[in-house]
């Protein structure tokens, strides 16, 4: 039987699994409070970090799975490093990451880290957690890039940041209201031409979203 040709379904695919790995916090957080026998809003500093670490551990296996899976079975290998990016590119990079963080700080009315800050354990613990996420977007823009490209046939637009804004960005919707999903619809957008602007080389692009989504 000849091998089944890979297609935009397979990429598609991809997309959807690791934009369903951010749905495994959401379940860590129906059951913790069973585990821990008080609510979400009783939480001590404890329990946010223990919840920060687990979260952590599911996305980071979540990444690993996709990224073998995607290596062996469709020979797409996310971890590969493609070309630097010239300097024209670090440059519209760097532009979009500033209006990124200006935006966040207007959202925030003032500097997101200084208006999260509650003491050095928080700031360490949530900071970590923030760098895995930053990982799981990266894996959705990646495959929903890939995605785009197969399906549409013409490379150059943030098919990855369109495909983020869809799952991730919308889905904040339903769980964090409008103002917070448009929000996060806009800032999948940056992400994905950022992701573009850098020759999709995943060092320097991970780096990058990884800063605007701290600040």
């Amino acid at each position: 039987m000849a091998d089944k040709k890979i297609g935009a379904s397979d990429y598609l695919g991809l997309g959807l699994y690791a934009f369903a790995g951010f749905g495994l916090e959401v379940v860590l957080s129906m059951l913790l409070p069973e585990i821990f026998g008080v609510k979400w809003s009783e939480y001590t500093l404890i329990h946010h970090c223990i919840h920060w670490l687990l979260t952590c551990i599911l996305w980071a296996s979540t990444a690993l799975f996709l990224i073998r899976l995607s290596r062996k079975k469709y020979s797409f290998y996310v971890m590969k490093l493609n070309e630097a990016p010239d300097s024209k590119g670090w440059l519209l990079a760097i532009l979009v990451s500033v209006i990124a963080i200006t935006a966040t700080t207007i959202v925030w009315g003032g500097l997101k880290p200084v208006q999260e800050y509650d003491g050095i354990v928080t700031f360490v613990f949530q900071n970590i957690y923030y760098l895995f996420e930053a990982a799981l977007i990266l894996l959705t823009i990646a495959f929903g890039q890939k995605f785009g490209e197969m399906l549409l046939k013409r490379g150059g637009l943030p098919y990855g940041g369109i495909f983020l804004a869809l799952t991730w960005g919308l889905i904040h919707i339903l769980l964090q209201g409008s103002e917070t999903g448009v929000y996060a619809f806009f800032m999948s957008i940056l992400y994905g031409l950022v992701y573009i602007l850098l020759k999709k080389n995943i060092r320097y692009s991970y780096m990058m979203i990884a800063i605007v989504f701290i600040l």
